[in-house]
């Protein structure tokens, strides 16, 4: 048992419950959620939805003239257009239920070329610990228990000392990100006995084929789970994951706009690793690539989120920019559609030659099982013209993956002009990801 966690965490509940116990009725409320039908919970979603909507009639000047308790009748957003009208969005700090000081601006990296500042009253603040601390401890992690958090840090994010010991949270920074960091992450890992590393898809990539390749055997005792998000979790990883760091891996899909949306389960028992929207917060619309209609169980579509608990800046029909393939309910969803394929951002999205949409899994199914491939970045550059760039391991050149070549027309289809070069990087954004695939052609 770790005592210093479990001091820890009776240490922020018993807080907690002197304040009234916030984040504990947000917990509560997220689980009740969480563990019960559609059916069930038709009634507190629908009063959560009814009592934003008539507070941002009342009191935000670009709902004024709205006054419907119907989501069809509100504009679907974007980045863009909620730039554009962010101060007719945003509600005055005196009249939020609830707040508490000034409210808190959180800010997106920008990743997409367009950085979003999104303020979050208290209550929307408290519902995101909440949230962290759910579906954390859903996949094996206890909040307070020692946690390594991989991202680029920098003087507007970094945690202060205080934090970090109460907590009890690592922050790595992996602006730099090299063979020296990587053995120092691992020895941090295994002195500080932490039981969860969370992180950047490709960041855990990067961790586990240096520990897969280190001439060092790495072991990781106390390590229960890794938390992977940002990008989609390839096969390889996931699998290099439980084979070298002898632990579990779940993907997460998130923004820094509203919270956790939707994540895998531990164990879990279906193909292909379906996620789970966070039905507890939020309302999920999935409409088609070129129309504001619904999409089809297996069709590709965009995710469109009303955020249920965000006064200070009402996210209504926010259109994210990420798409999936939206799944019928199975027996593990309560009755809720679900996530069967998480695409990522639209302009990242791939076609084949003949208009259909490309799996990302696709690429990285195909390259696992090439062990000359250290890391590799997929480009669409034309509607018929791909790019496929490969960092090669010592030893190996193009002239040992024809076989590459075969597999990627077969999945790119007839009359495609594909390419493989060698590169010696794969750069990084300024977040720390690093985009596996890239559509350039319909981002022109």
């Amino acid at each position: 048992m770790d005592v210093n966690a479990l001091f820890l965490r009776c240490r922020f509940w018993f807080l907690d419950f002197i304040k009234g116990s916030p984040i504990r009725k947000q917990y509560n409320d997220v689980k009740y959620v969480e563990t019960h039908s559609k059916q069930q919970n038709s009634d507190i979603i629908d009063s959560k939805l009814h009592s934003l909507l008539d507070y941002v009639h009342k009191n935000s000047p670009f709902y004024a003239d709205i006054n419907s308790f119907d989501l069809d009748d509100y504009p679907i957003m974007n980045k863009v257009s909620l730039i554009e009208n962010m101060s007719q969005i945003r509600v005055k700090d005196d009249i939020i239920p609830g707040q508490q000081g000034q409210v808190y601006i959180q800010r997106t990296s920008g990743s997409t070329g367009v950085p979003l500042a999104v303020a979050q009253d208290t209550l929307k603040r408290q519902r995101r610990i909440a949230e962290l601390k759910y579906f954390g401890k859903i996949v094996g992690f206890i909040t307070h228990e020692k946690l390594v958090h991989l991202r680029t840090w920098n003087r507007w994010q970094n945690k202060t000392s205080n934090q970090i010991k109460l907590e009890n949270i690592i922050p790595f920074d992996i602006s730099k990100f090299g063979p020296e960091e990587l053995e120092e992450l691992c020895n941090i890992l295994v002195n500080e006995n932490v039981v969860c590393v969370r992180g950047y898809s490709t960041t855990i990539s990067s961790l586990v084929n240096y520990i897969k390749n280190s001439p060092k055997k790495w072991v990781f005792p106390h390590l229960k789970v890794v938390i992977a998000g940002g990008e989609a979790l390839y096969d390889d990883v996931r699998q290099m994951v439980k084979d070298y760091m002898h632990c579990e891996i779940i993907s997460q899909y998130a923004d820094e706009e509203c919270g956790i949306l939707a994540q895998e389960r531990v164990p879990t028992k279906e193909k292909d690793n379906v996620m789970y929207f966070n039905h507890s917060s939020y309302i999920f619309e999935v409409l088609k690539l070129d129309s504001d209609e619904p999409v089809k169980y297996g069709e590709v579509g965009r995710i469109v989120i009303t955020d249920l608990h965000n006064y200070a800046c009402p996210m209504i029909r926010y259109d994210c920019g990420d798409t999936c393939v939206l799944g019928a309910p199975n027996e593990f969803s309560n009755g809720y559609p679900i996530i069967e394929k998480l695409y990522g951002r639209r302009f990242d999205l791939t076609y084949s030659t003949d208009g259909k949409a490309i799996s990302p899994l696709a690429f990285g199914r195909t390259l696992k099982n090439f062990d000359s491939v250290s890391q590799w970045q997929f480009v669409q550059l034309d509607e018929k013209k791909y790019e496929l760039r490969l960092m090669l391991k010592s030893g190996y050149n193009l002239s040992s993956l024809k076989e590459v070549n075969n597999l990627f027309l077969e999945i790119l289809g007839d009359g495609a002009d594909f390419n493989m070069v060698e590169v010696n990087d794969i750069p990084v954004l300024a977040s720390g990801k690093r985009k596996p695939v890239i559509n350039e052609w319909r981002s022109k």
